[in-house]
């Protein structure tokens, strides 16, 4: 019965999120490289205007209506510099996509969420919902944006707090507080490698503790890697989306919109590990095909494990 169920809730989002919806003739047409200079400029302006920032996600989820085009050949270049960090902010951003822990915390895994504390008493969620009106997390961001030969290159600083209206949580009580040590494994390919579950388990992060990793993508529709410390997306077809409010449709030609979800095949290899005792290193890659005539069950994988 459990596996009946998890079946049709996969049928039902396929079928609200990934249908072969053709785009009105006159809708716009937006390039992803300038859409994405523009939103992160407009970030920049209202950062400061909690109220502004609000109706800016709640307008981007709700009312967000064109087709993002992402050409062959363009990619976005994303690095990092050292933030300033407020005196309540518990981490912020390195020179080279990498993170320090200003503030001692407790994390763990809790009704499919991660969740927070300083003193284990107080958990916060790092979920943030604008239609809500919820924000786990507060994020003190400046972001530097280039466009050279439509390429857009980012420079980001972050600096983290607990957000404005966080959800509060209580972890489960039977769970045992481990300390971060070297040999940590959080997350492998090899679930039987995983040797500290945070389903089961809170984690104490001490001050200081600086998380790092790789992203690496390869396939036939975009690629990424991380070189130099800078991580690159990179088109290697013409992609377009069509997005109205919470239903997308893709076309790799803008004239077909009847690509088989199913035809993506998707595998991604998620490793989380702690390399030294106050080292958490991210090694995230994944393979992403589309083959029109192929049928692949990866995504459908990939939403059952993460109900």
């Amino acid at each position: 019965m459990k596996i009946y169920i998890k079946f049709l809730i996969c049928f039902f989002i396929f079928s609200t999120l990934f249908s072969c919806i053709k785009p009105p003739s006159d809708v716009d047409e937006v390039n992803l490289i300038t859409l994405a200079k523009q939103l992160l400029d407009e970030l920049n302006d209202i950062k400061e205007n909690p109220k502004k920032s609000l109706e800016f996600f709640k307008n981007l989820t709700s009312n967000f209506h064109a087709i993002i085009t992402f050409k062959n050949g363009t990619g976005i270049y994303i690095s990092s510099k050292e933030a300033t960090p407020n005196s309540n902010d518990f981490a912020h951003t390195l020179n080279n996509n990498s993170f320090i822990i200003n503030k001692s915390l407790y994390i763990t895994y809790e009704d499919k969420d991660f969740i927070y504390s300083f003193d284990k008493k107080v958990w916060y969620s790092n979920k943030s919902d604008a239609n809500k009106e919820i924000e786990g997390i507060k994020n003190d961001y400046y972001f530097d944006t280039k466009i050279i030969d439509e390429d857009i290159h980012i420079n980001y600083s972050m600096s983290f707090d607990v957000g404005r209206a966080p959800k509060m949580m209580v972890p489960s009580k039977d769970k045992l507080i481990v300390e971060l040590k070297k040999g940590m494994i959080f997350s492998n390919v090899d679930e039987n490698k995983v040797n500290t579950d945070l389903k089961k388990c809170i984690l104490y992060v001490p001050k200081g503790t600086i998380l790092s990793g790789i992203v690496n993508v390869d396939g036939n529709i975009i690629k990424s890697e991380f070189k130099d410390n800078i991580i690159s997306i990179e088109a290697i077809q013409d992609i377009f989306i069509y997005i109205k409010k919470n239903i997308f449709s893709i076309s790799l030609d803008k004239k077909s919109w009847d690509v088989n979800i199913l035809s993506f095949n998707i595998e991604p290899d998620f490793n989380v590990k702690a390399v030294e005792d106050k080292h958490i290193f991210f090694d995230i890659e994944v393979t992403a095909n589309y083959f029109k005539d192929e049928i692949s069950f990866s995504i459908v994988r990939l939403l059952l494990r993460a109900m």
